[in-house]
């Protein structure tokens, strides 16, 4: 089944005491299919915020976000639950891993807490494909930081779900890691995978099929294929 992702007038706001802060303005968006899509803007413009709630991580004040004609906020707790375990994936940028298992038990650990079948080629084809290969034994404990954000994306991965949300999946990698990463997302999304990633690296926003540039809580312009010149352009643009 094509994957279709849409927010509708998605507005999030947090109270602090007396204090109100509005965190989004009102975003919009719509996807079809697979590809993939990346979010930009400056620190602070809320594109994690919307990333949350795009996920059902985090639900929004008021809109809609709706993944194949569902509106996930409108679901009950069980099966919004369930379908974060299973329709949709998420990159935390802080990885949570388990410290004492390896790489391919930490990227199986999901379908073991659902007593489910862990599909053996599939991880070992994701362990391949991140660079990963060598240290599947290895415990995450003893993992570089950009080791873990790539086990981190092979389990969000292993699932197949139908859309897999990133929170800045380059954000901790060096240059070479970094491309084996943007190259595999690339290639999933070719293949029909829908991955919808915040980054503040426009080198990695030049990879994606779809750009959605945010400005001070609201999504203000959506692009295609473009340059890593043209997106600092857009940016520079949006201090001014």
């Amino acid at each position: 089944m094509t994957t279709m992702l849409s927010a509708t007038d998605l507005r999030r706001t947090v109270k602090s005491g007396s204090m109100t802060t509005d965190i989004l303005h009102g975003c919009n968006l719509e996807l079809h299919g697979g590809g993939l899509t990346a979010v930009v803007g400056h620190s602070g413009s809320g594109k994690s915020s919307l990333l949350m709630c795009l996920s059902g991580l985090d639900e929004p004040t008021s809109g809609t976000v709706t993944i194949n004609g569902q509106d996930i906020y409108r679901q009950s707790a069980s099966r919004r639950a369930s379908m974060l375990r299973t329709e949709i994936g998420f990159v935390f940028q802080q990885y949570n891993l388990v410290p004492f298992l390896t790489v391919e038990e930490n990227i199986a650990l999901p379908f073991q807490l659902d007593r489910a079948k862990v599909p053996r080629d599939t991880v070992t084809q994701l362990i391949e494909s991140f660079g990963l290969g060598h240290r599947r034994r290895a415990p995450a404990r003893t993992l570089s930081g950009g080791e873990q954000q790539r086990t981190a994306l092979c389990r969000a991965l292993a699932r197949r779900p139908g859309i897999v949300f990133a929170d800045e999946p380059t954000g901790a990698l060096d240059s070479q890691s970094t491309g084996i990463v943007l190259h595999t997302l690339r290639r999933m999304a070719d293949e029909g995978q829908m991955i919808v990633m915040v980054t503040h690296d426009l080198e990695a926003a030049a990879f994606a099929d779809t750009v959605i540039v945010m400005h001070d809580g609201r999504t203000v312009d959506t692009f295609g294929r473009t340059t890593s010149q043209e997106l600092l352009g857009i940016m520079s643009g949006l201090r001014a």
